[in-house]
């Protein structure tokens, strides 16, 4: 029997959707890779048997860290008898950070407020106390109620890449409604199985025909549905995180746990990466966003910023860019950017792109400086000093992903979103003294390292993993990506 007030729980108690969204976006891959879709052979397996799967695939990112991490020299692996631990080769301090200033895009705190209130479809579903089956018969008005909830909040939402960006058949701003209509009756889903959980309200599943039918119910004027609904079904190759329409004994199904984490904008952007034939226009719109870098430094006061300052050889032949060039005139000291946007990780093959684009960054730095101390020139505005005057300090700026890797390169590293919560500071100076001095995280003040410990079959594997401690600390609420913050 359904008791009215599970319905109205939503999310109550699901703290780490994106520690969900990687479990099921696991069981969905093995379940392609290993299982049998014919609908003569499908069985309900036994709670014994989901548990099994369940366990394994919450714990499996250990593993996952371990070979991936083994062959790419990530990870340090110490066996010892039937024990294993994995121990990441990175600095925990960085990833203690990198954990809080990812809370600016999943902690969502504006979602509650945003319109249209959900307050009558919780009053429904408290008039239904007592029933049976309740989601076989929900009035379509809340469907709808919940689909335009979740299209408000994804459209108030802050995308990087203008809605003019071209995916492959569709437009940023095409998918957008897309997305949130999804979310919306994914939404309605979840809130249905916390009501009744049962294998028939767990996943929202329906023919191809009748998901293009739903979203275009919602979307009439929308003509890029069947390229989004292309984009977003899994297939291989693909990652169910990008694409979370999952083909399954000819229905499509569509997790909660894959569309609840908060970043739709990666979700998509991933997707639309995926394809080849789309990747380069995708990488010179996000190329194209590394100018932020400029408008964020410009707000410092007495600071003065150009961008593409060309290098130039003996011969006048152009050698390179300096992506971001910020002068203290006063103090004569300055920063040197070189601005890397790739699209924000979600698995560890993403984080290496992400660690590969740091290191081609790097690279030219250190070309570009052997070329300007051997004599080249640095084309600086007209009324800028000369480029020799300068304390000049040089960085690889990335959007918003923090170089944890133990290493002790001469380059340092850091992110948009990180330089954002410093500001606002009097001065380039201050900026640079505030970089350099930061005090991280410490562990047993704002964090402690556990392991955790699980099993497989007569291994016992250990993995490393940071516990944030209580009051975990948190960006300020103003500063989130709707209202404009990396």
């Amino acid at each position: 029997m359904a008791d009215s007030h599970k319905y109205i729980d939503d999310r109550e108690g699901v703290t780490d959707m994106s520690k969900w969204a990687n479990t099921t976006a696991r069981l969905i891959e093995w379940s392609h890779r290993y299982g049998n879709q014919s609908r003569t052979s499908a069985r309900t397996p036994t709670k014994r048997v989901i548990d099994t799967a369940f366990e394994l695939a919450w714990n499996w990112d250990a593993i996952d860290i371990a070979l991936q991490g083994v062959r790419a020299g990530r990870v340090r692996l110490l066996a010892h008898g039937n024990a294993l631990a994995v121990e990441p080769l990175s600095d925990p301090s960085i990833e203690a950070l990198d954990i809080v200033l990812e809370k600016i895009d999943t902690a969502n705190t504006e979602e509650n407020t945003i319109g249209p209130s959900l307050a009558p479809a919780h009053d429904y579903f408290r008039a239904q106390e007592g029933r049976r089956s309740v989601y076989m018969n929900i009035p379509h008005w809340i469907a709808g109620l919940y689909v335009q909830h979740m299209k408000n909040y994804v459209a108030q939402r802050h995308w990087d890449v203008p809605a003019d960006t071209d995916l492959g058949g569709l437009k940023v701003g095409d998918a957008i409604p897309l997305i949130g209509t999804l979310k919306g009756i994914s939404f309605l889903q979840y809130t249905l199985f916390q009501g009744e959980p049962s294998p028939k309200t767990a996943y929202l599943g329906m023919e191809s025909h009748t998901l293009a039918k739903s979203l275009r119910r919602y979307n009439p004027n929308n003509t890029a549905i069947d390229a989004f609904i292309e984009m977003l079904t899994y297939k291989p190759g693909r990652s169910p995180l990008s694409a979370p329409i999952i083909p399954w004994c000819g229905k499509l199904i569509i997790p909660f746990f894959l569309m609840s984490d908060g970043l739709e904008e990666r979700m998509v952007l991933r997707a639309a990466a995926s394809n080849p034939s789309t990747a380069g226009r995708l990488g010179e719109s996000l190329g194209a966003l590394c100018r932020r870098w400029a408008d964020r430094l410009k707000s410092i006061p007495g600071t003065r910023v150009a961008t593409e300052v060309k290098v130039l050889a003996a011969n006048r032949r152009k050698i390179g860019d300096l992506d971001i060039v910020v002068l203290d005139a006063d103090q004569k000291t300055g920063l040197i950017i070189e601005a890397k946007w790739p699209i924000d990780a979600r698995t560890l093959p993403d984080a290496w792109k992400q660690e590969a684009a740091i290191d081609k960054g790097r690279s030219q730095i250190v070309r570009l400086k052997k070329a300007i101390t051997e004599g080249a020139l640095v084309k600086l505005p007209l009324d800028w000093p000369p480029f020799a005057d300068i304390e000049w300090k040089w960085l690889v700026g990335t959007s918003r992903y923090l170089d944890s890797r133990i290493s002790h390169p001469d380059i340092d590293v850091t992110s948009l979103r990180f330089v954002e919560q410093l500001l606002p500071v009097t001065s380039t100076t201050e900026l640079i003294h505030k970089l350099t001095t930061f005090p991280y995280p410490k562990e047993g003040h704002e964090f402690r390292l556990n392991w955790r410990k699980f099993k497989i079959g007569d291994t016992t594997v250990k993995c490393r993993e940071i516990e944030m401690l209580q009051p975990e600390p948190s960006p300020p609420a103003e500063r989130n990506r709707a209202k404009g913050w990396t």
